[in-house]
Formats: structure tokens, C-alpha cells, sequence
């Protein structure tokens, strides 16, 4: 599992060291996403979660990348969806300042460099399809609120 962690880390390297447009496209279940590759800190494969009693459904614990805690969020519980149990143990760790949490995700799917008419605020062009734009802001806003924090 390691050897996977070094290659992804070392593909984000690639792609977004001195290139403020490459994306990260990722699933959580069916559902598509993309991401700007300097938003991510890390990709995880495989770390154990350790439980938080008395948190919140949707934070399924806390898991530890080199001393630092990151608060595991799984948005399909956020959102109250039906299937919300994710099999794949693959964390993918935003690199933020004020708080240090990460999501639950399914597969990474492709790190890619759109063209510059294919990203829109919300959205970006892959394969001719649209893929949202995940919104690292919404969780942050509510993790602070159900936890009592002020942003």
C-alpha cells in the first residue's frame, strides 16, 4: 500500500508543481467530483479510522497521517443518502489551513490539465461530460456547525 502512496503523491507532485490547472477527478460510489490538485494534501490507502463517540453519523472517526488527526467525513452520510456505506478504504486529505479533515471516496479516477475554456466556477469539462467541482467549504461549514466551532 505504501507503493501506491508514493505514486500518487509523487503524480500530484508532477502535475500541479508550478501548474495552477491540473484536476484530480474522484468517485464517491457513482458519483463523480473533480478537484484542483493544489486543494490536496494527500491521498491515503488502507489507514485505520479510529472511532469518535457521541460525533456526528457522517464523521466516521479520526485517522492519523504522521502525527497530525484528520476528521473523517463520508458526505454520502452528510447528505443523507441511502447506500452510504463507501468498501474502498481510500482518504483523500484536503491541504487547508484552518482545519485538518479529510473525505471518505471510492476510487481516484484521473489527474488531468483542462483547457482553460473547460473550467467553470462550478464545474469542469472531462470527456466531453461536465464534472462538479467539490466543495471543500460546504463540509468545513458543516463540520463547524454540528461540532459547536466557530470558522
Amino acid at each position: 500500500m505504501e507503493e501506491i502512496d508514493a505514486k500518487t503523491a509523487e503524480e500530484i507532485n508532477e502535475l500541479y508543481e508550478g501548474n495552477e490547472s491540473s484536476y484530480l477527478v474522484f468517485s464517491i460510489k457513482h458519483k463523480h467530483f473533480a478537484l484542483k490538485s493544489t486543494n490536496i494534501q494527500e491521498i491515503i490507502y488502507g489507514a485505520k479510522i479510529h472511532n469518535i463517540p457521541f460525533a456526528p453519523e457522517y464523521i466516521e472517526g479520526v485517522l492519523n497521517c504522521r502525527g497530525n488527526p484528520y476528521t473523517v467525513v463520508n458526505t454520502l452520510k452528510m447528505d443523507i443518502e441511502e447506500d452510504c456505506v463507501i468498501d474502498e478504504k481510500i482518504f483523500l486529505l484536503f491541504k487547508r489551513e484552518d482545519d485538518n479533515f479529510c473525505i471518505h471516496i471510492s476510487n481516484i479516477e484521473v489527474f488531468f490539465e483542462p483547457e482553460e475554456d473547460d473550467i467553470f466556477p462550478d464545474k469542469v469539462k472531462y470527456k466531453f461530460k461536465f464534472v462538479p467541482i467539490f466543495d471543500a467549504d460546504r463540509v468545513e461549514e458543516r463540520l463547524c456547525s454540528d461540532l459547536g466551532k466557530d470558522e
